[in-house]
Formats: structure tokens, sequence, C-alpha cells
């Protein structure tokens, strides 16, 4: 049996009161005990659709670490956060809270992904190799998709400590030569394989590049559970490789980050 660990996984928005919390407990217990989903990290959509720092302190108050085993947090950021906080004792704190990805949506949040200071805040990330999520289609920064490949590349290069999760969809998973140069030059590049659903994709990078490269990720509620689980279940690789995607890479990622 393969244990999967979910690095992509979105709470609902509310959970305000004691009652509404004590019914998403239950909802992922049972979700989970049912996936065979083991560990988890989840996003709040408040986050990412309303204000990062309220949806992040919703996220945070609504204390599912210290009630879950193996659930950790994933916290939506903007350059503000730099400038708000004492942003190395926030993201100590965070991690103390259990944070453990912190993800970028700049296109929807109207920031520009290498600006001042998300460069100062990538540095931070790289020096304690603090694991990000981008969302590839945020650096479509005209709306014609034009992907600003070129800024990846650049981040990629200045914070080589900093392991980069990319999340992608079918379509733009298409283009391979965005993605072989990159996976070819840069170690710290991850995709999450969630958007990755055409015969025999997943198995082609793995051909390519090995299976440490790819990280599992379910993006639930807006895909089923059970589309990304039996993608790597029914598929016709080998067990070890099966078990990189579905956990070791991620947890060898989180076991890495180092916290002064």
């Amino acid at each position: 049996m393969i244990n999967f660990f979910d690095s992509n996984f979105w709470a609902p928005k509310g959970f305000f009161d004691i009652q509404e919390k004590k019914q998403l407990v239950l909802n992922l217990n049972e979700l989970l005990s049912y996936s065979n989903i083991t560990n988890l990290i989840i996003a709040n959509k408040l986050a990412h659709d309303f204000d990062w720092d309220i949806g992040n302190k919703q996220l945070s108050n609504s204390n599912l670490y210290q009630n879950m085993d193996n659930l950790y947090y994933s916290y939506i950021l903007t350059p503000d956060a730099y400038y708000t906080y004492d942003f190395e004792k926030y993201v100590k704190k965070a991690f103390a809270e259990g944070v453990r990805i912190f993800r970028f949506f700049p296109k929807h949040h109207l920031y520009y992904i290498n600006d001042y200071y998300m460069k100062k805040i990538f540095a931070l990330f790289s020096r304690m190799k603090f694991p990000i999520m981008l969302d590839l289609k945020e650096l479509d920064i005209t709306g014609n998709k034009y992907f600003d490949i070129g800024v990846l590349e650049r981040i990629l290069d200045e914070n080589s400590e900093m392991p980069i999760i990319l999340e992608t969809s079918l379509k733009q998973c298409m283009f391979n030569r965005f993605y072989f140069p990159l996976l070819e030059n840069f170690k710290n590049l991850y995709l999450e394989v969630s958007g990755m659903i055409l015969i025999d994709q997943i198995e082609g990078y793995v051909e390519k590049f090995g299976s440490k490269r790819l990280i599992f990720g379910t993006n639930y509620p807006d895909l089923a559970t059970q589309l990304s689980l039996n993608r790597i279940i029914l598929s016709e690789m080998n067990d070890l490789d099966k078990r990189n995607i579905a956990f070791n890479n991620i947890d060898n990622i989180l076991k890495g980050i180092k916290i002064d």
C-alpha cells in the first residue's frame, strides 16, 4: 500500500465558529482515511480570494495542526509580508505553528514576482531551505499566455537552496520546452502532478528526469482526490518511483528546512 502526502489541498472558505471547525476536522479525517492520504498540507481559500494575512491567521486559529496528526499549513504571501512584520521572526513563528510551504499568486494579487521585497523574501527562504509553491499561470503577466520564464529562471538561479514547487495545468505541461531546460539546469525545481493527467505524462518526466522531481498533490476541492491518487496507483511505474512521487519527495524537502 502506498501512503500519500498531499502538498496541494485547500480548506473551504469559512470554518469561523467552533462547530464549523469540528465539522471540518471530521470531514478531513473521513476523506483522508478513505483516500489513504496520511499527510497533508492545507491552504486557506480566504487567503487567496480575500486577504492573505486574514486568511493565514484564520487557518492558524483553526488549530487543525494541533488537532490532526501529520497535518501542516501552507501560507499565502505577498510582498507586503516583508515590511508588515519582522519577516524572519514571522517565518520562524509560522514554522512553529505548522507552516511548511509558502505559496505565491503574483498575477492574482497584483505584484511582480521578482520585485524588491520578493527578492528579500526569497533570499531568506533560500537560507532556510524553505519550500515555496508557485502556480505557473500566475507568471502570465500579459494575459496572452506569455509566461515569464526568464524571471523564474533568475529566481531559481539566485536562490539555489530554495525548493520551488511549480503547480501547472494540463495545457501548460504540454509545453515541454518551458520545463525541460529548467529541470535540466536547476535541481531545486519540482513539478506538482495534479495537472498531469495525459497518458504517460508523469511517466515521461520520470523517464527523462527521474522520479525525485515530481511532487504529489490533489488540488482538492477543485479536483477530486481520486483523480490524482489513481493516476499514481494505476501507473506502470515501479513501486519506488510511485513512493517517491506520492510521499518521499515532499517529505524529504520538508525535513530539509533549516530554522536557526
